[in-house]
């Protein structure tokens, strides 16, 4: 019993020393080369107001707020994770495949958030819709 109370405690202190770091800014030239590619395929430094960098899961985030809103999130190997904006995600971040579910199943939607997990791909449309597609690209539900 002592020991899965002392492990418990353990564990407890390294959640709460992880979580407490949290987001951190960081420069530009400070990020992986990976990400600057990535990040500069459709911006420029001029559009960037900050980054910042967070660790979740053991993977370190990279996370863009530019000029206009929009907030680019990558991993460290420069791969996509999320884009959000209000003004609409450039197609160019979208899957065609979905692309083209979307703009059949709902042409009037603007995709204002488009996430890519390990197991599946989500998008949000301005009607606060969440559409679920598989890792392929085959739509699956909707969650709203």
């Amino acid at each position: 019993m002592k020991k899965i109370t002392f492990v418990a405690l353990l564990m407890s202190i390294f959640c709460l020393s992880a979580c407490a770091k949290g987001k951190q800014p960081i420069a530009f030239n400070k990020t992986p080369k990976a990400v600057q590619t990535a990040a500069l395929k459709n911006y420029t430094t001029n559009q960037i107001l900050f980054i910042t960098k967070d660790r979740e899961l053991g993977k370190d985030e990279y996370e863009f707020s530019l000029a206009d809103g929009t907030k680019i999130e990558f991993y460290e190997n420069g791969q996509l994770h999320k884009v959000k904006s209000r003004e609409g995600v450039m197609d160019v971040f979208i899957p065609q495949e979905i692309l083209k579910y979307v703009l059949a199943t709902f042409p009037n939607s603007v995709i204002t958030e488009y996430k890519c997990e390990r197991w599946k791909q989500q998008i949000e449309i301005n009607n606060d819709i969440d559409l679920i597609f598989s890792r392929k690209g085959k739509f699956l539900r909707i969650e709203d």
